[in-house]
């Protein structure tokens, strides 16, 4: 995948930016000569529906008010968004899945979008053509490519959106042989206003990639992202909030037929609400997961949105390829580990620790969601200071009414401690809990259903 490193680091952080709809979508570093893999292709957005407000007025009279668009439709007719679906249509899926060739690179670096998609840069950025490559080679043999996307100053009047970014730039270098690569881009300043009611701003986004391609193109290495500050405002001053230190680290490495991916992800500090959480952290880990199947299951998503543009049948035939292709990705082995979900909350921290497995599933559990969900077992460990329990039940409390729910809320968490449910041990909380063949367990209790007489 030509632009595996390239627009692994653009388009990865287009897509941070700003949530997209709930088309399915796919994104995973893997491919051609010219793409990240990431199949996301975000439809066309809707035409905005305008209703009425009629209300009386003191002088009897009726007034019609138009009605502010849907969230759905501001949001899909942002810069970020339609950058991202030209990228998308254009860029990505096309060149996806494909091996990486001196002629594709070239092709890449050619490229011009589509007359639709140059007029809509043009409307954003003043230019047809926001979007720089350049290619060149190395004296030890190996090949740099190097994308800048321009500055944007937009505010759209239609939706009253203020849209503002610095220049994106980043490079890809590739071995000789064109089968590893090593990739970074930065995108220094971001921010998506929404009238006065919402904004949110991204600084110093950051992205890099060392990796390499498999037999079937799909990527195999380590990826890093970061951003040390987000903040935003929902409303009035009272609602401002922000987020610092976010990181997330990949590894996905392959043993044989099986795929292995660790990840650690974590978050310094998150105020919102007016309360500070923070440190989190997230580290997990999905193992042997069959990579052949994988990687057909990623190209047949693809080829769909390579060769099926209307979007109500991508929906159809998007449903049939989860159906027939998503199993077989899921060996006997496959399991999903989490090494550490933690919070931090007023120097209290709770973790989870915990791994999802199959138990001895038979060859014939393996060809049926109903028979392979029989075969998932579990253990999960959470431990938490007494103090912080205390803390939750006061906020699970002060949702009920009536005066005396706080008392209930810890009565009923006493009683949990008294019937072993939870387990204290020097003002420390902990809940184990097993699932097998059907069977649920707390610290050792037996909580399933009992048969009525």
């Amino acid at each position: 995948m030509k632009k595996t490193a390239l627009l692994t680091a653009m388009c990865s952080t287009l897509i941070v930016s700003l949530p997209v709809d709930a088309t399915p979508q796919i994104t995973v570093t893997s491919g051609d000569a010219t793409s990240t893999q990431s199949t996301t292709v975000v439809p066309a957005p809707p035409a905005v529906t305008s209703t009425t407000k009629v209300t009386d007025t003191p002088s009897g009279t009726q007034t019609v008010t138009p009605h502010a668009p849907d969230v759905e439709s501001i949001v899909k007719h942002t810069p970020v968004l339609r950058v991202y679906e030209a990228v998308a249509k254009e860029i990505l899926v096309p060149y996806s899945m494909k091996p990486v060739t001196k002629a594709s690179l070239n092709r890449f670096v050619d490229f011009q979008f589509s007359a639709a998609a140059q007029a809509d840069f043009k409307e954003m950025f003043g230019n047809p053509d926001p979007l720089h490559f350049g290619l060149r080679d190395l004296p030890n043999g190996d090949v740099e490519l190097t994308f800048l996307m321009q500055s944007l100053d937009y505010k759209d009047s239609k939706f009253n959106t203020q849209s503002r970014w610095e220049p994106m730039s980043g490079q890809v270098t590739y071995s000789k042989d064109l089968k590893h690569f090593v990739s970074s881009a930065d995108w220094p300043y971001f921010s998506q206003g929404f009238g006065n009611d919402a904004s949110i701003e991204f600084k110093k986004m950051h992205i890099s990639q060392d990796a390499f391609y498999n037999a079937h193109f799909l990527t195999l290495g380590k990826a890093h992202f970061s951003i040390p500050e987000v903040n935003f405002h929902f409303g009035d001053a009272g609602k401002m909030g922000y987020v610092r230190g976010v990181e997330l680290n990949s590894n996905t490495t392959q043993q044989g037929p099986l795929m292995n991916m660790d990840i650690s992800s974590g978050v310094d500090e998150v105020f919102v609400g007016g309360q500070m959480i923070g440190p989190i952290r997230f580290d997990y880990s999905i193992l042997n997961i069959n990579e052949a199947p994988a990687a057909e299951f990623l190209r047949q998503i693809v080829d769909l949105n390579r060769n099926t543009p209307d979007f109500d049948q991508r929906v159809v035939a998007s449903k049939k390829i989860f159906d027939t292709k998503l199993l077989p990705v899921i060996s006997p082995n496959s399991r999903f580990e989490i090494k550490e979900l933690s919070v931090v909350y007023q120097a209290l921290k709770a973790v989870l620790k915990g791994a999802v497995w199959l138990d001895h599933p038979k060859k014939q559990d393996m060809s049926s969601p109903a028979l392979l969900f029989k075969k998932i077992a579990a253990h999960v460990e959470l431990t938490m200071p007494k103090a912080l329990a205390l803390k939750i039940t006061k906020l699970v409390s002060s949702l009920k009414p009536g005066p005396d729910a706080e008392q209930q809320t810890n009565a009923g968490l006493q009683a949990l401690i008294a019937a072993g449910m939870i387990k204290e041990e020097n003002d420390q909380l902990s809940v184990v809990f097993d699932y097998a063949n059907g069977m649920k367990k707390v610290n050792g209790h037996d909580i399933n259903d009992k048969p009525k007489k």
